[in-house]
């Protein structure tokens, strides 16, 4: 049924819940939000690749070489991920709790993670086909840093944007960087700063990921599919015999890179 003002016994709910808990489920996964958002009305969506060949110099009066585009396609399917909430009408009508807020954060804390596992290691369906397996090896540095550093170094080689490149590490990683301090014992990072390496590259924290990988990614290269029918509804039907209101919750998620040899690079056992 859909969600309005009376469905918490008259406590005043989101008309727009649907709305507001996905962004709370993809604000609970630190991965997918730092990625470029893709919606789509699709159950799948396509991207056409080419790789140019056949540009050359050409004296004058001689002919023009042809140019094979090389074109194709990678083909991105959408994954259900989806869950039931069960709450007593205790409290669903308690108008002294913030519902929305309460929902919203047990959304966030519970499908969130799943989300970014789901998007970085997924084995195809019914999970989403994970970005990692697509990233290429980087060669390791002698240390984190120096790690980090050549990563961007090849992706900006490869052609990615220096400007959008992200590392996403676990976080004792990050939280060892953004503990650092020069030879002279003083932190690299001001208090409340964003941990940065090099040239500009942002460290992001992402349970998900063990200390034993790190991705480093361009992501204006890199996509977060949703699906448009991200759904949030309530029912008291099946529950009734628990005196309990049940909230489903279903989205449709997918992670796409369409050149991975720009975008992805992967450094094992950086630490």
């Amino acid at each position: 049924m859909p969600v309005t003002t009376e469905s918490f016994d008259g406590f005043t709910c989101r008309d727009d819940l649907a709305t507001f808990v996905a962004n709370a489920a993809v604000g609970g996964a630190p991965f997918a939000r730092s990625l470029t958002p893709l919606p789509t009305e699709r159950g799948g969506v396509a991207f056409p690749t080419v790789a140019p060949d056949g540009f050359d110099w050409v004296s004058e009066g001689a002919p023009i070489p042809e140019v094979d585009l090389h074109d194709d396609a990678n083909v991105v399917a959408v994954a259900k991920l989806a869950g039931l909430v069960k709450m007593s009408n205790e409290f669903v009508g308690d108008n002294e709790l913030p519902i929305s807020n309460l929902l919203r954060d047990a959304v966030a804390d519970s499908m969130g993670p799943k989300l970014d596992v789901g998007l970085l290691f997924g084995g195809g369906a019914p999970e989403p086909n994970g970005i990692l397996a697509l990233a290429a090896e980087s060669v390791i540095g002698p240390d984190f840093r120096s790690s980090i550093i050549g990563a961007w170094g090849e992706l900006v080689d490869a052609g990615a944007n220096p400007e959008s490149i992200v590392a996403f590490a676990s976080a004792g990683v990050v939280a060892w960087e953004l503990g650092r301090t020069n030879d002279q014992g003083t932190p690299v990072h001001a208090d409340g700063a964003a941990a940065m390496v090099g040239p500009g590259i942002k460290l992001v924290a992402v349970p998900s990921l063990s200390a034993g990988a790190t991705l480093v990614a361009d992501v204006s290269r890199l996509f977060l599919v949703l699906r448009d029918d991200f759904e949030a509804k309530f029912s008291e039907h099946a529950a009734f015999a628990n005196d309990q209101t049940v909230m489903r919750v279903k989205g449709r998620f997918a992670i796409a890179c369409p050149t991975p040899g720009k975008a992805l690079r992967v450094i094992p056992n950086a630490s």
